[in-house]
């Protein structure tokens, strides 16, 4: 019996029209969204990568710059002879002050300025007045010169990022620049401390923080965050550094835009993150307003498609109440078919003239009605009785062997025993080896059929055999397996497997196919319908499993479950007390 769907065609219609409509509308939202979203990425990559040419280009030359005040002083003669100075001999150092001073004059943002002589770790030091005296040398210069980072590949220059030197109170960028003796190269006789109020440090300091998203740094070829003002709340280094490659570049990563570019040959770079989620917020107003006029017209196009659907559906409700009528036992309805099109006009056309053919059909069929119950009656006393039956088969059997035919002969045996079991002299019980033999009957006949494509592995010990069951309990789980297992894979030969356990007081019996591959959906559903009329699942295993439940409840029957050859397997479960040995 065909299973009728709970919508009607103008539902239908409606539905598939609807969702034409609106996948449409969903599709040009989300195209426009896509590409918004790229080009806005795209747009940002390229915004804040000139941004960080220029920055990186300005802090190169600003290296460059402290780089050269570096050189000049260390080559200074003052400073040259200071620092080549011997025990007992004496120098003014003040000439060293003055040289230092000049600088200083120079370049502002200097803080303070050390010699260190190598011979004897004496200095000297001259700073700006408001640095003099907060200055740590003694206390912090080893330990913030373990920590400085090579400025250059191959370069003797050191730099460090810290908040030493002034007891936390500020960060600065301090230079050390080895002292070699101009006269004999590689002969170093000092170290230079050059210490510098940054500009861009103290711009990354105040910039970070105000723009939420938005993130500006200085790291290290390391990934160690060299501007980070306050690195214990934040973080200490970059998680990405192995994928900063190249002088520039960018990539997203946890919703996070980075930017990076590196400054020249130093072993700096600068690093921009970006909240995805930022930039995204600056097109979402576009893209609600985008939504809303989508929204606003998809609903007037689906108000004016559902008005013009009733309209061309109207001469078919006409008929629908015609069917709802007869179904409620009025025959006598007729379809007025004025104002109908051509379509509609021939179908309630139509519809009347099948309804006038079926009252005279109904009077003809009263007077036969009588005739039919009798020839139907007449069937029935004639059926053919079980010996007859196999005289005529047995007939058939010998005759096939006097022509030599084997397979007829075979076959037509086959079918006796069969039948012979099928009948079993009104026995509902027998035994599991009558069932076997039943089995290999049906095989016979089923392998000449689909030639030799069956095979059963019998995995049933002999003291199994007098197991009493119902009758007819294996054959149709086994024609189930057939067909809906093994002669769906198209000639390849399949497997159908039968062995049997005992559980405490129960007994088990398992067919099993070798299949095609079954999803656990559909075992699901095949367990969900062996209990109920399913035209689509099988009466035979239906009928096994109903007789099971009447004869020994509701806790024995048949439940399937996948197998180890890619098929399905159902287990026959029958109580132990209907069993002898």
């Amino acid at each position: 019996m065909s299973q009728v769907s709970g919508r009607t065609l103008k539902q239908k219609i409606s539905f598939f029209v609807s969702f034409i409509v609106v996948l449409t509308s969903v599709i040009s939202l989300t195209i426009s969204a896509v590409s918004s979203e790229y080009y806005m990425i795209r747009q940002s990559k390229e915004m804040v990568g000139d941004q960080l040419r220029i920055l990186a280009s300005n802090y190169n030359d600003t290296l460059k710059e402290y780089q050269n005040m570096a050189v000049a002083l260390v080559i200074d003669d003052n400073i040259q002879e200071y620092c080549q100075k011997r025990q007992n001999e004496v120098f003014d150092e003040q000439k060293v002050r003055d040289s230092i001073e000049g600088i200083m004059n120079i370049q502002e943002n200097i803080n303070f300025a050390i010699v260190i002589r190598d011979y004897d770790n004496s200095y000297v030091q001259r700073g700006a007045s408001d640095s003099r005296f907060e200055t740590a040398y003694e206390t912090v210069y080893e330990a913030d010169y373990n920590v400085s980072i090579q400025g250059k590949e191959g370069s003797t220059v050191r730099i460090s990022f810290g908040n030493n030197y002034f007891q936390n109170k500020k960060w600065t960028l301090t230079l050390y620049h080895p002292i070699y003796r101009i006269a004999g190269i590689g002969n170093k006789e000092g170290m230079l401390v050059l210490n510098f109020t940054d500009t861009l440090l103290q711009q990354l300091h105040d910039k970070n923080g105000t723009e939420i998203g938005n993130e500006l740094f200085l790291v290290d070829c390391d990934g160690n965050i060299l501007s980070s003002i306050n690195r214990d709340e934040y973080k200490n280094t970059v998680p990405y550094i192995d994928q900063m490659s190249g002088t520039n570049g960018s990539f997203t990563q946890n919703g996070i835009l980075v930017c990076y570019q590196k400054i020249e040959k130093w072993n700096f770079y600068l690093v921009n993150e970006i909240s995805t989620h930022k930039l995204y917020r600056e097109g979402q107003i576009v893209t609600i307003t985008l939504i809303l006029f989508v929204s606003l017209i998809t609903g007037f196009a689906l108000i004016f498609l559902k008005r013009m659907i009733s309209a061309l559906y109207e001469p078919m409700n006409r008929v629908l109440f015609g069917m709802d009528s007869i179904k409620k036992g009025n025959l006598n309805i007729r379809i007025d078919k004025n104002g109908m099109d051509v379509d509609s006009f021939k179908l309630a056309d139509g519809f009347n003239s099948m309804m006038d053919k079926i009252e005279l059909l109904m009077e003809q069929a009263k007077e036969e009605q009588h005739q039919m119950e009798q020839i139907r009656f007449n069937a029935l006393q004639a059926q053919i009785k079980p010996h007859f039956l196999y005289n005529t088969l047995e007939c058939i059997h010998w005759q096939a062997v006097i022509d030599k035919n084997e397979k007829i002969s075979t076959i037509v045996k086959a079918l006796a025993q069969y039948y012979r079991i099928c009948l079993s002299k009104g026995k509902e019980i027998i035994t599991l080896e009558e069932e076997l033999e039943h089995i290999r009957s049906y095989l016979v006949i089923q392998n000449m059929r689909y030639d030799n494509i069956i095979e059963v592995k019998e995995e049933i010990p002999d003291c199994f055999f007098k197991v009493l069951i119902p009758k007819l309990t294996l054959q149709p789980l086994v024609e189930n397996a057939i067909y809906h297992g093994i002669r769906i894979k198209e000639g390849e030969k399949g497997v159908v497997h039968l062995n049997i356990c005992q559980k405490e007081q129960d007994l088990y019996i398992y067919v099993a196919n070798s299949g095609g591959g079954i999803l656990q959906a559909e075992i699901d559903r095949m367990n969900a319908s062996v209990s109920e009329w399913d035209e689509s699942f099988g009466y035979g295993v239906q009928n096994v499993n109903r007789r099971i439940s009447l004869m020994f409840g509701a806790d024995y029957g048949l439940y399937y479950k996948g197998n180890e050859y890619g098929g399905v397997t159902v287990e026959i479960h029958l109580p132990l007390g209907t069993t002898t040995f």
